[in-house]
């Protein structure tokens, strides 16, 4: 076994699907899924949706999805309206009218599923977006030359961008420098007329930096053709219908993770290696595709890499630190609560502030870690250990802040309290660790 080599690995207990991304042998993520599960998760599946009704006083509408299957909508702020597949009532939303959404979030508990009337398609290298008609490109990619030279495929593609200029940083996230679909010439081209009516946008992703030109051409192509066939097939569906169902995380999680780090696959159930392979042959992705392997061993593929410690401790509210400190984590209705105790490190030396500052950094390292681990998200407060000197308080912030940068999840850290509490939020995304798992895996 090669621990150098970052993997995906994926194998199957009973009707449990158990896989993590694995950095250096350590697990970085985690995640567990019902063999079918389309029951446990509606996460990017687009819908031909009825309005139930709008409830303007929470600035949101109920849509009917499926048989027994609601989702919340909140009403666009920014003026932009969904593609409506009914006719009439097209200055406003009224209950009865069908229209095209996705699902941005997975129920939580008690909350329906939210949707989002911007229909997206994602790629290895791009995605599509159906309402937004901004254009951009991830701030992740640094290298001048080769912001340029993105832009300019992308700008040749839709036959020029007349002139080059880049709203300056309107994305707050800060993962996109954008450009507004205004500077493009729009001649010629089917896609082209095709996102001039339906209002496409683009974002470049990570992943395409050092990507070829035929690469990202191509996969261009493919987005657009798959976005015009769903709306074809949208235009005549009937209302509370499923028009695109997503593959399972565990098949379409290697194309989001960046190609240079990914070194393989590895799952040792025939049936799931076929699903990965047909996946990535469908969609072109040769590289990926070579990096899948069939683990045909004897010893067993979840004892080889000790799942079922990894997912125990995953699971537990405790975690050690090096150092002899602790941390507790806490899920609770409204945040997710961190406390970081000295534990038995000030029992041995001497309590004082380059030691707090010393353990607190430590745990910074750590709860980055575990955040993306157990997959924890929205409102996020942790009581380090007090810090007397704001200059350490600062450069504790700081080296918080570079841990979360490297999460695929935008993450971000707020400031710290009057209390001495750091605030910092997760987006929402997939369900925590701790409610995918049922049980503890593998035995």
């Amino acid at each position: 076994m090669n621990n150098n080599i970052n993997k995906l690995i994926i194998t199957r207990k009973e009707n449990r699907i158990y896989y993590g991304y694995f950095c250096d042998g350590q697990p970085v993520e985690l995640y567990c899924e019902t063999a079918d599960s389309q029951d446990s998760t509606l996460l990017g599946n687009i819908y031909a949706a009825r309005v139930e009704r709008v409830a303007e006083g929470i600035g949101g509408a109920f849509l009917e999805i499926g048989p027994g299957q609601k989702c919340y909508y909140p009403l666009p702020k920014d003026g932009s309206k969904p593609v409506k597949l009914s006719p009439g009532h097209e200055d406003k939303l009224y209950g009865g009218d069908i229209i095209l959404v996705q699902i941005s979030k997975d129920a939580v508990k008690s909350k329906l599923p939210v949707a989002d009337g911007n229909i997206s398609f994602a790629g290895k290298y791009f995605v599509l977006t159906l309402s937004d008609r901004r254009f951009g490109i991830s701030k992740k990619i640094t290298d001048g030359e080769e912001r340029k030279r993105l832009k300019k495929i992308v700008a040749y593609h839709y036959n020029n961008l007349l002139n080059n200029r880049c709203a300056p940083d309107v994305d707050e996230s800060g993962y996109l420098d954008i450009w507004d679909m205004d500077d493009l010439a729009v001649e010629g081209t089917s896609c082209i007329d095709m996102m001039q009516k339906r209002q496409f946008g683009l974002i470049v992703r990570t992943n395409a930096a050092g990507a070829s030109e035929e690469e990202l051409i191509k996969e261009l192509t493919q987005l657009t053709s798959r976005c015009s066939r769903l709306l074809k097939k949208a235009s005549t569906a009937p209302g509370k219908t499923c028009i695109y169902r997503t593959p399972d995380h565990y098949i379409s999680m290697a194309a989001d993770l960046p190609k240079q780090e990914l070194g393989e696959i590895l799952t040792d159930d025939p049936e799931i290696y076929k699903d990965l392979r047909d996946y990535y042959s469908s969609i072109g992705d040769e590289t990926i595709e070579g990096k899948l392997r069939l683990y045909e061993d004897q010893y067993p593929l979840h004892k080889l890499y000790c799942l079922k410690t990894h997912y125990e401790r995953a699971l537990n509210k405790h975690v050690w630190l090096p150092s002899g400190g602790s941390l507790v984590i806490e899920q609770t209705e409204a945040m997710v609560v961190i406390d970081v105790n000295t534990g038995s490190v000030t029992k041995k030396k001497r309590q004082n502030d380059d030691l707090f500052y010393q353990i607190n950094c430590e745990a910074a390292e750590e709860i980055g870690r575990q955040l993306r681990l157990r997959n924890l998200s929205g409102i996020i407060v942790i009581d380090f250990i007090n810090m007397r000197y704001i200059d350490q308080q600062q450069k504790l912030l700081k080296k918080l802040q570079e841990v979360c940068s490297k999460d695929r999840v935008r993450t971000r850290v707020i400031d710290i309290t009057a209390l001495n509490l750091v605030e910092m939020t997760r987006q929402k995304v997939r369900r925590p660790l701790h409610e995918q798992c049922s049980e503890i895996p593998v035995t």
